[in-house]
């Protein structure tokens, strides 16, 4: 029996349990809201969406310890958040690149002009090298524009703030990344049921079953990241991240050239989920250089 087992014995799931009932009360509220709203008016719904699981954390600590320690808050060694940054560049530029030259998706050169053309009317003079726009678009991407995602910070709040910590007071880190993993994804289920399936016009089972799979491997990158680090803020560098390169950057690169092209591009899209697999295998083979044991939430502290 591993020392988080003989821990996870003495302790009660009953945190774990309490937060899964709330943010499921929250999170279906939420997106119930914002599917009767429409598509002008559901941000609100989404943002809420995307706040459940930090307002669950948040209810959950003040229930059991009526305060909010152990989510996180330290910022743990620099080296440690700097991985976390720049992990999720690599996973989306290997996910596309494959695409790209596997022919599922076409590189978007007229987005390039597109983004000069911004940048003359911004900056007052035209930038003539393609890579350097390219080069200007993901720095600016990578630093201002990782405050468009801060919804992630809604989401890892909860998610690895709280609930991993938690799982891992009771599982070994491979059933701690499965069970974190599968909760993430099916938390999404219903935005791709509902709104993305239908606006791209695809069938929503692939993209569910795709999810699964990234959901997993992305979350036992993000757990390692996690646990290694004591720090939420990890998590939260690493989902923003994701999130802006995939959807602000290489999506806008890729044009649909097929009926596939939805199917295997995206940040639901099966090239995004075998990479996200990959990476997440290597990051589980690194398991033991996590801490050998789990420590109890309030005790979860960052690296020295």
């Amino acid at each position: 029996m591993t020392t988080a087992q003989i821990d996870g014995d003495t302790a009660t799931k009953a945190p774990l349990y309490f937060f899964l009932v709330i943010v499921t009360i929250l999170a279906s509220a939420s997106y119930g809201l914002a599917f009767v709203m429409g598509d002008d008016n559901r941000t609100i719904g989404i943002v809420l969406v995307q706040f459940s699981p930090a307002l669950a954390a948040l209810i959950t600590k003040f229930r059991f310890q009526g305060n909010l320690r152990g989510l996180g808050w330290g910022w743990g060694k620099t080296r440690v958040q700097i991985a976390a940054y720049i992990t999720p560049f690599f996973i989306a530029l290997i996910s596309f690149s494959l695409v790209w030259t596997l022919g599922f998706g076409g590189f978007y050169g007229e987005w390039i002009l597109e983004a000069q053309a911004g940048m003359a009317e911004t900056f007052g003079f035209t930038i003539s090298s393609t890579i350097l726009v390219l080069m200007v678009v993901i720095a600016v991407n990578g630093t201002i524009g990782l405050l468009v995602g801060f919804g992630a910070i809604g989401e890892e709040i909860g998610w690895r703030g709280f609930m991993v910590p938690e799982l891992y007071k009771h599982y070994d880190f491979t059933k701690t990344a499965l069970i974190s993993g599968t909760i993430w994804a099916v938390y999404h289920w219903p935005l791709l049921y509902v709104l993305m399936a239908p606006r791209l016009e695809v069938s929503p089972w692939p993209l569910m079953a795709f999810s699964l799979i990234a959901g997993i491997g992305l979350s036992t990158i993000l757990a390692w990241f996690r646990i290694k680090s004591g720090s939420v803020w990890t998590a939260v560098l690493f989902h923003a991240a994701l999130n802006i390169h995939n959807q602000g950057f290489f999506q806008n690169l890729t044009e649909k050239t097929s009926s596939l092209t939805h199917y295997i591009s995206g940040e639901h899209g099966l090239m995004l989920a075998l990479v996200s697999a990959a990476f997440g295998f290597w990051f589980w083979r690194k398991r033991g250089e996590l801490p050998g044991s789990a420590p109890r939430t309030e005790d979860f502290r960052p690296e020295s």
